[in-house]
């Protein structure tokens, strides 16, 4: 064997090291770095306010600088929230029901299921469906308690239902109360609130979670002075 060449293998064993030291510590850099990054951007994603427009899209409402910003500003997003399911659990036709009872269950708890399922056995969507009606919920004014958690929320309004062909139409007194509670993020609730403690009153609703028929509705909405508009 070559004695020069047995002399060269020290020599390329260190520069092999060497190598393989500035790979291990390259990578090791990128890691940490891309690891310091996501918790970046993590965090200004989570002090940022998404408002959801009517055509589903998430809009920046405004960021946060630290804690207490959250706070002031979560309200937009409370109120956004509590329309968004509104429209969609007490909005629809016979065509679009199942579509928005299903997006509106993503934004609330076993209350809100357990409502859809008391619905659903006494006939209700049935009766959306065979009778060609069309309901819908106006509201009037929404209260927001945001000083203490969780969250607690009152709507008022009138829900309306009537035939497609406008011969019959009926419209009674709202009126809900509930708690929201913050989550995580996600494509069907982009808010990050999870409405739980759902009673609601209308005359008409047998199955509702608190129903007077509508009697104190009135009384009680007079007494709100913030409006949802």
């Amino acid at each position: 064997m070559d004695l020069k060449k047995l002399r060269e293998i020290p020599s390329t064993y260190s520069l092999v090291k060497k190598a393989l030291y500035l790979s291990f510590s390259i990578t090791i850099i990128a890691i940490i770095s891309s690891s310091v990054w996501a918790v970046y951007v993590s965090k200004v994603f989570t002090k940022k306010i998404y408002v959801i427009t009517e055509k589903g899209q998430a809009a920046i409402a405004n960021s946060m600088n630290n804690d207490q910003d959250y706070e002031n500003y979560r309200l937009p997003e409370i109120k956004n929230q509590i329309k968004v399911f509104h429209r969609l659990f007490f909005g629809y036709d016979q065509f679009s029901y199942d579509k928005n009872i299903n997006e509106a269950l993503y934004l609330i708890g076993n209350s809100g299921k357990q409502l859809y399922l008391s619905l659903k056995a006494n006939g209700h969507f049935a009766r959306i469906q065979s009778q060609n009606l069309v309901q819908k919920l106006e509201i009037d004014s929404i209260k927001v308690n945001d000083k203490e958690y969780p969250y607690h929320a009152s709507v008022y309004g009138k829900l309306s239902v009537s035939r497609v062909d406008q011969n019959v139409s009926t419209k009674n007194l709202f009126y809900s109360s509930f708690d929201l509670y913050n989550v995580a993020r996600t494509e069907n609730n982009p808010h990050g609130l999870l409405i739980e403690n759902y009673l609601f009153k209308s005359k008409g609703f047998e199955n509702a979670s608190v129903n007077d028929g509508g009697n104190g509705v009135k009384a009680e909405a007079a007494d709100t002075e913030e409006d949802s508009q």
